[in-house]
């Protein structure tokens, strides 16, 4: 079959911008397989579609497929879902939250703690700042002096 070569870069151009249709992909398809030789500029396009037709009729398996053993890979997994059950019950059964420490370096598990001791680093970060401020007052109090 002759193929108009000015007809196919035209039907490459409508491929590209998504509007040809099912025959004209069918029209490409058949001068890319049947044509040994290509322009140039074409070579590239032929990659594309004939590659993407021998992808679509290719199958995934994987490389270890022909060597597993399935009862074998099914006790594998049943053994670590009971592995990570187990320690998500231990961690579960067994977790408390750390909310601090206290002066002595022990950790405060009891959040209202925490809340108390936070409180007083509060009230004495205020007492700090209230006696750098009359300290400022006292030293421009002598200074106009």
């Amino acid at each position: 079959m002759e193929y108009d070569i000015k007809k196919i870069r035209q039907l490459c151009e409508r491929y590209f911008d998504g509007e040809a249709s099912a025959e004209e992909e069918m029209v490409l398809r058949s001068y890319f397989l049947q044509t040994g030789d290509v322009p140039e500029d074409l070579k590239s396009v032929k990659v594309m579609i004939c590659g993407f037709r021998e992808a679509a009729s290719m199958t995934y398996r994987p490389a270890y497929a022909a060597h597993r053993q399935p009862g074998k890979v099914r006790r594998l997994v049943w053994a670590a879902a009971g592995v990570a059950a187990a320690a998500a019950l231990c961690i579960g059964l067994f977790r408390k939250d750390v909310y601090g420490y206290d002066t002595d370096g022990n950790i405060i598990t009891d959040p209202q703690v925490a809340l108390e001791g936070a409180s007083c680093l509060t009230y004495l970060d205020n007492l700090q700042t209230s006696i750098d401020i009359a300290q400022m007052i006292t030293s421009e109090m002598e200074n106009d002096n």
